[in-house]
């Protein structure tokens, strides 16, 4: 398997217009392995991020310039993990997020959609 987690249907990994990108939702799978890490949620979780941070490094951006998450997860006792992972990723300046609880096929537990810019470090 290549570093870069690929799409698992028909759809781009990411698309920019302009000076955004938006990238589609990535789940906690370890590209290298192509299994979850051991860790339980909160690894699942800190992967999809890391998952993220790849496909932005390639489309030249960074974290820092994530500006809107969308966090899809399947069980509402997660919500502090949740927090307990973006306040170690976005220690300042955390970007906008949207949580919502739903089913998410294949047993995963979290899915998490990154939009960001390519133009300088995001004020917010």
């Amino acid at each position: 398997m290549t570093s870069l987690p690929q799409p698992q249907g028909h759809y781009s990994p990411a698309v920019k217009a302009g000076d955004l990108l938006f990238l589609a939702a990535q789940t906690g799978l370890d590209p290298a392995t192509g299994r979850v890490p051991d860790g339980g949620f909160e690894a699942e979780c800190r992967q999809a991020l890391r998952n993220a941070e790849t496909i932005l490094g390639a489309c030249g951006s960074t974290m820092e310039n994530v500006v809107r998450a969308v966090v899809l997860y399947t069980d509402v006792a997660n919500l502090p993990a949740i927090n307990t992972v973006f306040a170690d990723v976005f220690p300042t300046d955390p970007p906008a997020r949207t949580a919502a609880v739903v089913g998410l096929p294949a047993g995963r537990r979290v899915s998490i959609e990154i939009t960001a810019t390519t133009g300088d470090q995001v004020r917010r």
